[in-house]
């Protein structure tokens, strides 16, 4: 590897022969473990970065600082996709596609719109699939290595609701910047970074742009958009910022937080919702379901429905010819019955139908991708959801606060075991 990097420094200083001067060759800014980040990948993330500062009004930080910035992120991806690699998980070129194909279809755009409107004016199509695909490869490397191993019990949640009260439904549009601290550092490591945490919020509570710092000192994931962590459940934030946040009021600053990642400083940029109650309504329904097959044809089993319809209207038990007659063998049993349903559970053409229904009335046949219906409404209710929906939000906030604080240790983990130099700095 160290011979193929002084390889390519030494091709890259190779300016006067006639047929390197034909073709720019492309300078390497890091080596990455087994891999190298190109000038040509550098200068491109760049651009990007300065667009999404300039869309956001933030303030642009000094060329080496957004440098500084901009590689960073490079060298965490690429050891992300190397790491995916090392482990088996692969996105072919047709997966990738699909993925493109329905993506740029759920926006109403082709795949060369759909790349132009990521990256307007910046990174062409076979860049944005690249992109793209390394975006997969992180997201099921994280859900392999660090989401399938967080554990929730109902312990947890009933700990969670004790002590968040009706957090999980209120919303913080919360601001971050990080100054972060290296695993097993030193007293003076972590003093050095205290010191430069005080100055920041010292400068904070001075009048400077929160934006603008964090941009040019945050060493979070959203620096580059001035620290912002946009609208979240406080059931999504960290436990830490969760905690502090609740007690802040709009626009003002935390003092020094510090966990395992390092020291964070926070602005509340603003608060809504708060304490509501959740009713669904349910249905409880009796179903018949008829399928074409190899003895009756799609006519012919319309014609059966109909008949059906007409022998329940006189007088013929729905029970007694769903056991008998339904294709549908999860209710057939019980004489068709589907139990208390919520709204959202069958398909539209079913819920339609429902909709239609009053208590004790059966419908009119009906088609759908399954094949013919006849549905009877027993009962319609209203029902206080509101303890189960708390309890499957807490789950999920629990889940997904613990993922994200275990992987931005296992990230950072995964940084410092990474084999990292840097050319033109010497830097690692």
């Amino acid at each position: 590897m160290r011979f193929l990097f002084l390889l390519a420094l030494a091709m890259g200083s190779v300016s006067t022969s006639p047929t390197f001067a034909a073709t720019s060759l492309d300078r390497i800014v890091a080596v990455v473990n087994d891999g190298v980040i190109l000038q040509s990948e550098l200068d491109q993330a760049l651009e990007e970065g300065r667009r999404q500062l300039m869309e956001r009004g933030l303030p642009r930080p000094t060329e080496s600082v957004l440098r500084t910035q901009v590689l960073e992120r490079l060298v965490l991806t690429r050891v992300q996709t190397q790491r995916a690699h090392d482990v088996g998980i692969r996105v072919d070129d047709r997966e990738l596609n699909e993925t493109l194909t329905s993506i740029a279809a759920r926006q109403g755009l082709s795949l060369q719109a759909f790349a132009q409107a990521r990256h307007p004016g910046g990174q062409d199509y076979a860049a944005v699939r690249e992109q793209v695909r390394d975006e997969i490869l992180i997201g099921r490397l994280r859900s392999r290595e660090v989401e399938g191993r967080v554990l929730v019990t109902d312990k947890d949640i009933e700990l969670y609701l004790a002590n968040q009260g009706t957090l999980e439904q209120s919303e913080f549009r919360v601001s971050h910047i990080l100054v972060a601290v290296p695993d097993g550092a030193s007293s003076e490591v972590r003093a050095r970074a205290r010191e430069q945490a005080s100055r920041l919020l010292k400068r904070l509570r001075a009048g400077e742009d929160f934006a603008a710092l964090a941009v040019a000192h945050s060493d979070g994931q959203q620096a580059l958009q001035g620290g912002d962590l946009d609208w979240r459940a406080g059931s999504e934030l960290p436990e830490l910022f969760a905690d502090a946040v609740q007690k802040m009021k709009p626009g003002a600053l935390s003092d020094i937080l510090e966990n395992a990642a390092g020291l964070h400083l926070l602005k509340l940029v603003d608060r809504r919702g708060g304490d509501e109650r959740k009713t669904v309504t349910e249905t409880h329904a009796q179903h018949i379901l008829l399928q074409p097959n190899a003895l009756r044809n799609e006519e012919q089993t319309r014609l059966q429905a109909r008949e059906l319809y007409d022998r329940i209207q006189n007088g013929e038990d729905f029970g007694t010819l769903a056991q008998r007659l339904s294709d549908d063998s999860g209710s057939k049993m019980s004489g068709g019955d589907l139990g208390w349903q919520p709204v959202g559970v069958f398909v539209p053409e079913f819920e339609r139908a429902l909709d239609g229904l009053r208590p004790g009335q059966v419908g009119q046949p009906f088609r759908s991708a399954y094949g013919w219906h006849l549905v009877k409404l027993l009962e319609r209710r209203s029902r206080d959801a509101t303890d189960e929906t708390r309890r499957a939000r807490a789950r999920a906030a629990i889940q997904n606060r613990r993922a994200a604080e275990e992987y931005e240790l296992w990230l950072r983990r995964l940084r410092a075991e990474a084999y990292v130099e840097y050319p033109q700095t010497s830097a690692s």
